[in-house]
C-alpha cells in the first residue's frame, strides 16, 4: 500500500471506525491499478510516437493501444462501479492518480453508516484540487457510486468519471 498517507477519519463515528481500513484498501487498490495501467499505456504510447515515420501522423498500432487501454480499464472498473463503464478515460504524464504518491495529499474518510462512505482527496498539482468518491455497500461489497472533482476554494463539486 501507499506509505505516509495523511488520513483524516475524525468525521467518522467510533462505531464505524472498523470499516475505514477495508474501505481505503478497496478504493486505493482500484486507484493504484488504474494509475499503474495509465503509466504503462503512456510508456507504450511514447514508444509508438518515437517510431512514427512522420511526426504529424499516428502510428499504425495506436488504435490497438487505445483498445487495450479501454479494455483494461473496463476490467478494473466494471466490477467495482455501481454505474456502467464508459470508455472516456485518457492517459498522460503525470498520471491521473499520481497525487497518491505525494505525502502532502490529504485524505478525508467519512463513514456514517454501514452502507455509504465518502472519501475525499485534497492535493496540489500546480493548482489546489480535490476529488470525491462516494462508495456504497452492495451486498457486502463496496462499489464506487460517484466520483466528483473540484477546487479547494470552492464548495462546488463537478461530476467526473472514474
Amino acid at each position: 500500500m501507499i506509505e505516509n498517507l495523511n488520513i483524516d477519519k475524525s468525521q467518522t463515528p467510533e462505531k464505524f471506525q472498523h470499516l475505514t481500513s477495508g474501505i481505503l484498501d478497496f478504493l486505493l487498490g482500484i486507484m493504484q491499478a488504474l494509475d499503474t495501467l495509465e503509466k504503462e499505456i503512456y510508456e507504450r504510447h511514447q514508444a509508438l510516437q518515437s517510431e512514427r515515420t512522420m511526426p504529424n501522423q499516428i502510428h499504425e498500432d495506436e488504435d490497438s493501444l487505445w483498445e487495450d487501454y479501454f479494455q483494461s480499464c473496463e476490467e478494473i472498473i466494471a466490477p467495482v462501479s455501481a454505474k456502467p463503464y464508459r470508455d472516456t478515460r485518457t492517459f498522460g504524464n503525470p498520471s491521473h492518480y499520481d497525487y497518491l504518491n505525494n505525502p502532502a495529499t490529504k485524505i478525508i474518510l467519512v463513514v456514517k453508516s454501514t452502507n455509504r462512505a465518502t472519501v475525499e482527496f485534497l492535493f496540489d498539482r500546480g493548482i489546489a484540487k480535490k476529488e470525491q468518491f462516494v462508495l456504497k455497500n452492495d451486498n457486502g461489497n463496496w462499489k464506487i457510486d460517484t466520483k466528483k472533482y473540484g477546487y479547494h476554494d470552492e464548495a462546488t463539486w463537478r461530476k467526473d468519471e472514474l
